[in-house]
């Protein structure tokens, strides 16, 4: 992509005008339970996304999915040659009466509310970026789509099939999740897979014979050990141990025991490591006469910097330096639909939403008003520089 004008100082009127509405539409999005599986509140949701869209000239389908609701994608084709996806989710990880204990607010140039900043704020700006450009008469695209998902804070199992569908026919794709700073902006993500380790021991009177018992709980407790020095053996790949359980009777030598693991990498050979190392500590036993079985299920795959992302990051740069921002892309942890489309072959750039804080927290959840206007030029800048860029 070679080095080309700039364009977002040029949206950053059109976002100040919009500001007012925006922030209007956001207290209707926020103020609507939409904790993932609530239906009702996913699909009334998606059904003001839908009315947008429609009136911004967009091509409008919602994709039903079992149990979590509408999946929205809209669609406009443009006289250009290079086809741009613009991706959110509108589920929160909130149990419904969120929105009673904590109602959309602003003070101070601070707005607060469940969802506010993961991610509604994220999915309305994306309807806003699209009308920019439209406002503006930009035209030079191939297709515009937008997809909002229902079930992304639970890994997007749901809506997965839909998304690879759709990125068959991507050349890249913006995902608006939140900044955590002015200059955010992720080029990486770890992939994670999460296992259920289950430990089978043998059951007596803790009282009477209890060295007939083979404890399953005091086994599980020398793997948990074994699974955390993993850590030393494998830098840069995370054990999370989690979901304690086992039986209960107090006067019984467990029998059962069971715990959840997160494992997250950077890379797809750390996950296979990690897998290779959890077989091999649940195949051998501290205790005697237990055994162990270990279920791997695959999560989102990591999201690395590929040279295609990498040159997103150079125009994204561009783009910020005219707005008075200095970008910084970095890795992150934790996971997003962006591991899902570069897994699928589309140079995705993520955390290109608003700016905020308190993610997963009701009552320190919150977007800054002043970040609305420059991250929405910011990515309707970028997008026409992607597609106006010579070798796109």
């Amino acid at each position: 992509m070679s080095q080309m004008s700039t364009y977002a100082q040029d949206y950053l009127p059109y976002f100040h005008r919009y500001q007012d509405e925006y922030f209007q539409r956001l207290e209707s999005l926020v103020n609507i339970d939409s904790g993932t599986g609530q239906v009702e509140g996913i699909n009334r949701v998606m059904d003001y996304l839908l009315q947008w869209l429609v009136e911004a000239g967009f091509v409008v389908e919602l994709h039903p999915s079992a149990g979590f609701g509408n999946n929205l994608v809209a669609r406009r084709q443009g006289k250009g040659t290079v086809r741009m996806l613009l991706v959110g989710h509108v589920d929160t990880v909130y149990p419904a009466g969120a929105v009673q204990a904590q109602p959309f607010a602003i003070k101070d140039g601070v707005v607060s509310g469940p969802g506010v900043l993961d991610m509604k704020s994220g999915v309305l700006l994306a309807v806003y970026v699209v009308r920019a450009l439209l406002a503006a008469g930009f035209e030079q695209y191939k297709e515009l789509v937008l997809v909002f998902n229902n079930d992304e804070e639970v890994g997007s199992r749901g809506s997965i099939p839909l998304l690879r569908e759709i990125a068959r026919d991507i050349d890249y794709a913006l995902v608006l999740e939140p900044a955590g700073k002015p200059g955010s902006l992720t080029h990486s993500r770890k992939g994670t897979d999460k296992y259920v380790l289950e430990v089978h021991g043998i059951a007596a009177h803790s009282g009477a014979e209890p060295f007939k018992g083979r404890s399953a709980v005091v086994e599980l407790a020398h793997k948990i050990l074994a699974i955390q020095n993993l850590h030393a053996m494998f830098p840069g790949v995370t054990f999370n141990v989690t979901n304690l359980s086992s039986n209960e009777p107090l006067n019984v030598v467990p029998d059962m025991a069971r715990c959840s693991i997160s494992v997250r990498s950077f890379y797809a050979h750390g996950l296979d490591v990690a897998a290779a190392a959890l077989e091999k500590i649940a195949g051998s036993s501290s205790v005697p006469d237990t055994r162990s079985t270990l279920l791997r299920t695959t999560g989102r795959p990591p999201y690395q910097p590929t040279p295609e992302v990498l040159r997103l990051v150079e125009l994204a740069e561009m783009e910020a330096l005219t707005l008075g921002v200095q970008l910084k892309a970095e890795p992150k942890g934790g996971v997003s639909d962006a591991n899902i489309l570069i897994d699928a072959g589309v140079p995705t750039l993520d955390t290109l939403g608003p700016v905020g804080g308190g993610m997963h927290n009701l009552e320190r959840e919150h977007m800054l008003v002043d970040s609305m206007p420059i991250r929405g030029a910011l990515v309707a800048g970028l997008l026409q520089h992607i597609c106006l860029s010579d070798h796109a």
